[in-house]
């Protein structure tokens, strides 16, 4: 992420209900320790699938997405001869173009005559790139198949090349590839990385949890009267938490990703400018913030429909500076009282101290604009934000990003 430019802070505080949003291997929701206590968490791999779900950035992607996927030998091949399964001499035709490359399959079980079609690593490429590497194979499909070592390695360079250029959808500029291909490979001379654009936390719970449990039964309706029992027992865990979620989106470095500007000699950028390519970038920056408040992780939801919108959210612009995460308000957890039972109101408060407390040590750290939405919330508990409230999401992106 650059030091200087436009950066965009998406924070939220968002209360859901039991719930068991995004499991760890155990199936039982994620948690960690953060200021000595436990925490319920949502991994930040779960937020940014969730966000790539969400109606406004599925709209952006619907014809500039990205495929994320292990299984490109099969696709392309199945392509090829027009079968939903294609036959084993056309997959291992693919598969010997990608591993000439460096993008091998799984190595067989020890004793195995059968090997996974699958590539080793997940490739992430835009969706253009498809129907452009079938072509590719198409072209030479015949010298391909009769294993002609010259075609193969002709193939092999324009595929290289190809998964070199199929980086332009906005969810990989957003959120970066990493395509592990040895450097000592043709394919390693080309610089497959991404840098991601954007920086998605872990959302964690303001408050300390307790994981709960839930032992549950179903009946069997054509059970004999005489018996007795379930049909069937189970259980789950779950937790219910007040998380704070954050995110930063660099629009510099997301306008060079989606114009594949990103090249550097000495340190610095081939291409200097990249104003001609903000408009593009501006759009996708906006979806993302507006799928920020409305994506909710798919987790266990036909066992707890924990659809809970966020009840607080602020967007911050900064030119230059450092973004900042709020996350250290919520060092100190969060406590209900009979006093005060409020998660969320409380939540809400300690960001905006924090937030005042920061700007008072820290300066402005090139802060251009803020702007939040909240539910039923008293504006006097915000400090030096009670001045920023918009009436809805939609009004707040547009009035943090001046558009």
């Amino acid at each position: 992420m650059s030091d200087s430019g436009i950066k965009y802070e998406v924070h939220l505080i968002q209360n859901f209900a039991p719930s068991n949003l995004n499991r760890d291997d155990t199936g039982q929701p994620k948690s960690a320790y953060f200021g000595g206590f436990r925490r319920a968490r949502i991994s930040s791999q779960c937020s940014k699938r969730s966000v790539r779900l969400e109606d406004h950035m599925v709209e952006i992607l619907q014809s500039r997405g990205a495929v994320r996927t292990r299984q490109l030998i099969v696709e392309i091949a199945r392509r090829i001869v027009g079968k939903e399964e294609p036959d084993k001499k056309a997959v291992e035709t693919v598969a010997s173009v990608f591993e000439a490359g460096g993008i091998e399959r799984p190595k067989r079980a020890e004793g195995s005559t059968e090997g996974k079609n699958t590539t080793t690593v997940v490739v992430f490429l835009d969706k253009d790139a498809l129907p452009k590497l079938v072509a590719a194979f198409k072209e030479k499909w015949a010298e391909l198949s009769e294993g002609k070592t010259e075609v193969k390695d002709k193939a092999r360079d324009e595929v290289g090349k190809l998964l070199f250029e199929s980086v332009s959808a906005p969810d990989i500029a957003l959120f970066g590839r990493m395509l592990e291909v040895k450097s000592s490979t043709p394919f390693g001379k080309y610089n497959m990385r991404v840098e991601a654009a954007c920086q998605v936390a872990h959302p964690i719970s303001t408050h300390k949890v307790d994981m709960e449990m839930d032992y549950f039964t179903a009946v069997d309706d054509l059970n004999p009267q005489e018996e007795t029992g379930a049909g069937m027992l189970g259980e789950v865990g779950f937790n219910s938490a007040c998380f704070y979620r954050y995110a930063v989106v660099d629009r510099d470095q997301l306008a060079r990703n989606l114009a594949r500007k990103t090249e550097r000699e000495n340190g610095e950028w081939k291409q200097a400018s990249v104003a001609d390519d903000y408009t593009e970038a501006d759009k996708v920056i906006r979806a993302f913030l507006e799928a920020m408040v409305y994506a909710i992780p798919t987790g266990k939801q036909n066992s707890f429909a924990a659809q809970n919108l966020p009840s607080f959210g602020l967007f911050v612009r900064r030119h230059g500076g450092v973004p900042i995460s709020l996350a250290n308000a919520f060092a100190k957890p969060i406590r209900a009282t009979r006093e005060n039972t409020d998660l969320i109101g409380q939540s809400v408060t300690r960001l905006a101290a924090h937030w005042d407390a920061l700007k008072k040590t820290y300066g402005e750290q090139g802060l251009e604009k803020t702007a939040y939405f909240a539910v039923e919330l008293d504006d006097g508990a915000l400090g030096s934000l009670k001045d920023s409230r918009a009436d809805s999401v939609e009004q707040a992106v547009t009035n943090v990003m001046g558009q």
